[in-house]
């Protein structure tokens, strides 16, 4: 209970903006289900659950970094990778807007893009958290500037493993043979290529945005003070 406290406090404004995100999402998907009388894109709450996920690792490890060996470290920041393209992947599924018609398109692309907004900001402010944890152990910023790049260059990667390869996080464990035989095959393919740069270089410029107004409201904030 303690530690899930600390968490809500860690970061509240962000947490509060997050859960008033999440209910907004919930709200719109019962009315559509209300409305068609039916459970279509449920799938969505399923995968915000996911997009959790590294949000709360990335939060855990900065609130307890001072506690962990470098290779405790080394495997939180592992599982992390594994699971943070699950944030972003969620701006793909407005692939399934096209099955909508009439009124309902509508509804229907601002219902998946309230999603993946959510999904996004958890995932932005999820490396923004371990950025600040790279911070604290005195790794130089060049260092943290090209990592972060090749991060989110991974998560577009893991975007094409999951929308194109159908694989998801827990293949890892439950069907690592077809997942990494697969993975060796495609890598290097044209397609893999472009379509990993592609959300990758996107999702940089993303967190490079978010980050400058971060930065700018605390200066303005700092002014006024």
């Amino acid at each position: 209970m303690r530690t899930i406290l600390q968490l809500i406090y860690l970061n509240k404004r962000i947490n509060y903006t997050i859960l008033a995100l999440s209910v907004y999402c919930f709200g719109l998907l019962i009315v559509r289900a209300k409305v068609t009388q039916s459970v279509y894109l449920f799938f969505l709450i399923w995968n915000l659950a996911l997009a959790v996920i590294p949000y709360l690792i990335s939060s855990l490890a900065l609130l307890h970094f001072t506690k962990f060996k470098n290779w405790h470290m080394g495997i939180i920041v592992l599982m992390w990778l594994t699971f943070l393209p699950n944030s972003f992947y969620i701006i793909t599924d407005l692939v399934h807007v096209v099955k909508s018609s009439g009124n309902l398109f509508y509804y229907d692309l601002i219902l998946i893009s309230s999603f993946a907004i959510a999904g996004f900001f958890l995932g932005l402010s999820s490396l923004i958290q371990i950025e600040q944890v790279v911070e604290k152990l005195n790794f130089k910023a060049k260092t943290i500037h090209y990592s972060l790049l090749l991060i989110c260059l991974l998560s577009g990667f893991g975007i094409y493993v999951g929308r194109v390869l159908r694989f998801n996080s827990w293949d890892i464990i439950s069907n690592p043979i077809d997942l990494f035989s697969t993975l060796f095959s495609e890598l290097f393919t044209k397609e893999t290529i472009l379509f990993s740069l592609h959300f990758g270089v996107f999702i940089y410029l993303i967190l490079l945005l978010y980050k400058n107004t971060i930065s700018n409201a605390l200066k303005n904030d700092t002014r006024t003070i």
